[in-house]
């Protein structure tokens, strides 16, 4: 029975994929470490471990690495501090100094981790905007020092991370008045993942939100059929993934640019299934707002009527 290294299964699909070591280990580690690495000759640290099998669209739970204690409680930390990000909350100062403090000096793929996280507590408060909007490009430039958000292409291959990285440099972009530059850079996220051979367990924890984010930008701009495009998409791949986090968001951009193209027959009953579905969530505010909706369609269909329906 075949046994297989960690550096085996790195080289071995590596060669499958046609992936050079230079393009593998870009920003990672050198070539020359990857290639002894794949030799059985050293084994990788944590995080130079788990960025190569995420560009390789390789899932790390299934392999064995040894970690010191120290490892080990930086990687609990990390795992709690991206749980508390997952749920919008930005109490988690104290773990980030823990996680900057124990065990040995951060390497430079958990200095990035760290300086992502530490630009999302500023995050948190919209007047820290431009300040966590730095922290984020310095973040990306620890494993992508070629990065531009003006060509963002240059990326060839992208671990989880630098994914999330760049997605929330456009969403700040977008905010800080450069559509532009954040359109082009989800466009090239959503293009990538499409793309790519990327593990299904991270792919549908950004996929679904990269789309949505386009949704609401191209329908600011009135672009109603792309829109309605970008929600089907999305809708189509929580249900096939059972990943349902966006899909009543999708669910309800869709009903709005249905709305928006006078489809008003086809639009409300979407506004009726995001609305259950925000209600079960307890969602009051959102709920409320596919309500809004529903009213002022049945409105624009029977401008003369006096009756609007409640839901």
């Amino acid at each position: 029975m075949a046994k297989y290294t960690i550096g085996t299964v790195i080289y071995e699909n590596r060669i499958r994929k046609k992936i050079t070591q230079e393009e593998l280990s870009y920003g990672i580690c050198t070539p020359a470490t990857l290639s002894k690495i794949e030799n059985g000759m050293q084994m990788p640290r944590r995080k130079i471990f788990e960025a190569l099998m995420q560009r390789l669209g390789l899932q790390t739970q299934y392999y064995f690495l040894p970690l010191s204690s120290e490892d080990m409680e930086r990687s609990n930390l990390e795992y709690q501090i991206t749980r508390k990000l997952s749920l919008r909350e930005y109490d988690f100062a104290d773990l980030l100094d823990r996680y900057k403090s124990c065990g040995p000096k951060m390497d430079h793929m958990e200095k990035q981790f760290y300086t992502y996280a530490s630009a999302l507590l500023l995050l948190g408060s919209r007047s820290q905007m431009e300040r966590g909007t730095e922290l984020l490009l310095s973040a990306i430039l620890y494993t992508i020092p070629e990065f531009s958000v003006q060509n963002v292409k240059k990326c060839a291959l992208l671990t989880f991370l630098e994914i999330t990285i760049i997605n929330n440099i456009a969403i700040n972009y977008r905010k800080l008045g450069h559509m532009e530059e954040a359109k082009k850079m989800l466009l090239y996220l959503k293009e990538y993942l499409e793309s790519k051979d990327i593990d299904l367990e991270e792919k549908a924890k950004i996929y679904p939100m990269i789309l949505f984010n386009l949704s609401n930008w191209f329908g600011r701009e009135g672009r109603n059929e792309l829109v309605y495009e970008l929600c089907n998409m999305g809708i189509d791949f929580c249900i096939k993934h059972g990943k349902l986090t966006m899909f009543p968001m999708l669910i309800f951009n869709k009903a709005y640019s249905l709305a928006k193209m006078n489809r008003l027959d086809e639009a409300i009953p979407y506004f009726r299934q995001a609305c259950t579905i925000f209600e079960a969530l307890k969602d009051n505010e959102r709920a409320n707002l596919c309500r809004k909706e529903i009213q002022e369609s049945f409105l624009n269909a029977c401008p003369d009527t006096i009756y609007i329906p409640r839901y």
